[in-house]
């Protein structure tokens, strides 16, 4: 994929308020790809950066801004073109956005942009991004259904599924979309003949297989970047456990991979994420330590850079039996002589839940550490906040006890026998509300690969109850 296109967007805006030397190597730029893709193809990949970034807009609002950024690229990149094309084109496009009437997508912050003027204004229609509640995954359709719509409009139909795929996938770069876009559409292309043999999509997606699981797998732990407080803290325990190994080595690996996420999820490029796994392939994987690993991890590690990560990811997690950890207690969570003691009581609480997902695990971490960062923060004495704060922390964290207890029943149990099991667990006050809480909580978010801003709700939800109940 390459990076030109990609970052078409920013460049005809933004490069409005840069050097006149910047503005042409972009145009350069963005009209030699125009050139060699096609108008057909550019279509595609603009529909993907905005499916992206307006996830809760409509087919046909992605559409109509898709169609007007083309428009414009095409009308800047003949040969003719005033030099100024770019700028008065942007300035047309960003007085369209914030008009009553507006056929583009709309964004609770656009109200904020459109109160400015000129580049300030362009500037910031260019950097909005929709933070959207999460989509159900895209149901594949069947061989029948996708030949019908393919054969009926194969434009069409790559535009609508790339706008389907990149709303879900809205945290990674659209370098992945396209490219998942573009082996669907193959696919619809090779497979949609008579004369084809009928295993030609059994085949098609067999090839694909990898790619696709690396495509969900990359889309969650971004949505995981974009959307956990704690996703570093959460990290740290989870690598902790998988690779039983004590925090100084968690915390080295959970920050390397946390700071590629970081700098990668929200860029349009493709090229920035292979490079960062590759770089933590050699960290997860490095030799020193590979030979104490289990047999399995070496055969993840033994594989290309991205299925390495995938593989890992499925790894099974079990609760280390021995780290050689000095203890901590709550009471020290305010030592000013050691600045990670936090980090390290919530790796010594969160290591021994394996069967909690991250969403739930970072969402206590968060109540742990504002209970903490208050009492620290304190004017009075922190160390009797803390005494005086022992009690809910220690409740806080027993959540993580019983949610884990859950979690790996609702995995071995079918789910009426399941709600039976949390009825007897939850008595007392509020039982009925309670229990619908965690039956909610667990049935959404003890899956590993759980939705990271619902099970925060969920989470909170379910923390809120019980502290009712106890209060």
């Amino acid at each position: 994929m390459r990076t030109a296109y990609l970052i078409f967007i920013s460049a005809i805006i933004i490069s409005s308020v840069t050097a006149d030397k910047g503005k042409s190597y972009a145009k350069e730029k963005i009209c030699g790809e125009l050139r060699t893709i096609g108008a057909k193809n550019f279509r595609v990949i603009l529909t993907a950066i905005y499916s992206q970034k307006f996830p809760n807009g409509t087919l046909e609002e992605v559409r109509c801004v898709a169609d007007e950024m083309l428009k414009l690229a095409e009308e800047c990149c003949q040969d003719d073109a005033s030099p100024d094309c770019y700028d008065k084109g942007a300035t047309e496009i960003s007085e369209k956005s914030c008009g009553k009437d507006s056929p583009f997508p709309k964004h609770p912050d656009i109200d904020k942009c459109c109160s400015a003027q000129g580049h300030e204004r362009k500037l910031c229609l260019a950097t909005l991004r929709y933070s959207s509640d999460e989509l159900p995954s895209l149901l594949e359709p069947t061989p029948e259904e996708i030949c019908t719509q393919y054969t009926q409009d194969p434009s069409a139909y790559s535009i609508r599924y790339v706008y389907e795929i990149a709303r879900r996938h809205w945290n990674i770069p659209a370098g992945f979309v396209v490219n998942t876009t573009q082996n669907h559409v193959r696919m619809a292309e090779n497979c949609c003949n008579p004369n084809v043999s009928k295993p030609c999509f059994f085949k098609e997606r067999y090839q694909q297989r990898s790619s696709t699981t690396f495509l969900r797998f990359l889309s969650h732990v971004c949505n995981n970047q974009v959307n956990l407080k704690s996703y570093q803290t959460g990290l740290t325990a989870f690598f902790g456990s998988l690779l039983r190994v004590p925090f100084e080595d968690a915390s080295t690996i959970s920050k390397h991979f946390q700071s590629g996420l970081a700098k990668c999820c929200l860029q349009p490029q493709s090229q920035c994420v292979i490079e960062e796994f590759t770089s933590f392939q050699k960290v997860l994987c490095k030799e020193s330590i590979l030979g104490t690993m289990s047999k399995e991890f070496q055969r993840c590690c033994s594989q290309a850079p991205q299925d390495t990560l995938t593989c890992v990811d499925n790894l099974k997690r079990e609760p280390p039996k021995s780290l050689n950890m000095t203890q901590v207690s709550s009471a020290q969570l305010c030592e000013k002589d050691q600045p990670d003691i936090t980090d390290r009581y919530l790796f010594q609480i969160g290591v021994k839940h394996t069967s909690v997902s991250l969403p739930v695990l970072t969402t206590i971490q968060d109540q742990i550490k504002s209970t903490v960062a208050a009492c620290c923060s304190a004017p009075d004495d922190s160390t009797t906040c803390l005494k005086e704060k022992e009690s809910k922390l220690e409740k806080t964290a027993a959540l993580l006890a019983k949610t884990d207890a859950l979690c790996s029943q609702y995995f071995k149990l079918e789910l009426p026998a399941f709600k039976t099991l949390v009825q007897q667990e939850v008595q007392g006050e509020g039982a009925e509300s309670r229990g619908q809480a965690w039956v909610e909580l667990s049935t959404t978010c003890c899956p590993q690969h759980s939705p990271p801003q619902l099970c925060q709700k969920l989470t909170e939800a379910v923390i809120k109850h019980e502290e009712d109940a106890t209060a």
